[in-house]
């Protein structure tokens, strides 16, 4: 099992190295999550082939769940940076984060119950806490920034 994970994190590492890992591709970037999941959740083949399409749909969901967040503070991000940024954005971006936020938790607790249809309540604490992992631990690589700001 060590040495898949280290076979997954060279091709990662090479891959973005060459630049072929983009924005365009983010559902690979979900698949490479879901199978750090499985691969560390220590659970059985027949386990791991019914949790992988929940895991698929939660990814799917909690990333729905916060889209307007995302896109605001994408197309705001100049204004950010700049420290340009006004009242009236910064309250919008607010009241976003706060709304993506409850939806997050609503996704998070309709998932536990569905992890728990498969898994023990054990494995759905370290299911979740796996799902949290920065991208950086997940391709092996501790001392590097994660690209994913949370």
């Amino acid at each position: 099992m060590r040495n898949s994970k280290l076979i997954v994190a060279i091709a990662m590492a090479v891959c973005m190295a060459l630049g072929c890992v983009t924005t365009a591709q983010a559902g690979k970037n979900a698949d490479m999550r879901v199978n750090y999941v499985l691969q560390n959740l220590g659970v059985k083949r027949d386990v791991q082939a019914n949790l992988k399409p929940l895991l698929v749909s939660y990814l799917a969901d909690k990333k729905a769940a916060n889209k307007t967040y995302d896109d605001m503070k994408t197309k705001l991000k100049p204004s950010i940076k700049s420290g340009t940024i006004t009242e009236k954005q910064a309250q919008a971006l607010l009241t976003a984060k706060w709304a993506a936020a409850e939806k997050e938790l609503a996704v998070k607790r309709q998932y536990e119950t569905k992890f728990k249809t498969v898994l023990s309540a054990k494995k759905t604490y370290l299911c979740f806490s796996l799902l949290n992992d920065k991208s950086s631990k997940i391709l092996g690589q501790d001392g590097e920034k994660d690209s994913e700001e949370q």
